[in-house]
């Protein structure tokens, strides 16, 4: 599942995260909070080539990156976001009067199998590749604004995962035990990348991972996860609460 990848788009998303969707790490300090309600104002934002937005009333700035779980299939590097673009090049070019603005969520079909369609290691791979493709230029966002808070902005439209017994277990119809779920927010892997992203803060959208458990009742029921997820990273340095998973037991929740 996609949706339009420009920047003004991602960051206009935000705006949708209701309170309870969100999780601090380790603290929501009050700065923390007054960057997420910042962020969840699209009109205060002017956009610029780098970063990719600064407000200058409040003196933040955010860059906008976006990841997913897709492996390279073939010669072509990833075919679920080609063919996702593809759609939505037709939706749009179907329903001109629609603002670039607006994001048209798109779910294609590849007909490939859930490990060549969601993968956790390309998954690690590319929040590793990206996300430090933009901390190489956190440097020349600062000096662009001197003084101002700056902010990574993830939109990470990998689907869930969740923990195997071993390597070639898969969730029956996409409905697992609470407990068994792969909280991505805490994994290691993902935390020293974050920790060492040299921003003020890390805001991490994941509009996908949604997961099933079955209730008391025998239906299927909702398990509560974040959907943004922002880190303060000073304060990391004093934060214990990560975890260590094997990757070869992490394997994708996609019916």
């Amino acid at each position: 599942m996609a949706s339009s990848g420009n920047e003004r788009a991602i960051l206009k998303r935000i705006e949708l995260i209701e309170d309870p969707e969100v999780c601090f790490i380790p603290d929501p300090t009050d700065e923390a909070v007054a960057f997420l309600s910042a962020v969840r104002d699209f009109s205060l934002w002017t956009q610029s080539e780098r970063p990719d937005f600064y407000t200058d009333g409040l003196r933040f700035t955010v860059e906008v990156m976006r990841v997913d779980d897709h492996p390279k299939v073939g010669n072509l590097h990833n075919p679920t976001l080609a063919r996702e673009a593809e759609l939505e090049r037709e939706i749009r070019a179907a329903f001109p009067s629609v603002s670039p603005d607006i994001p048209i969520t798109v779910i294609a079909n590849t007909g490939l199998p859930t490990e060549d369609d969601h993968n956790f290691t390309a998954y690690r791979d590319s929040f590793a590749r990206i996300v430090g493709k933009h901390v190489a230029n956190v440097t020349a966002y600062r000096e662009h604004h001197p003084g101002y808070v700056l902010a990574l902005l993830v939109h990470d439209e990998s689907s869930a995962y969740v923990q195997a017994e071993d390597a070639t277990e898969q969730p029956a119809n996409g409905v697992i035990f609470p407990d068994r779920a792969h909280p991505w927010f805490l994994d290691a892997h993902f935390t020293q990348i974050v920790a060492e992203s040299e921003a003020d803060y890390f805001i991490w959208h994941t509009p996908n991972k949604h997961l099933w458990r079955m209730n008391a009742f025998g239906r299927r029921a909702k398990v509560d996860l974040p959907s943004l997820v922002v880190y303060d990273i000073a304060a990391m340095a004093d934060w214990n609460d990560q975890e260590v998973y094997d990757p070869l037991l992490i394997v994708s929740a996609e019916e």
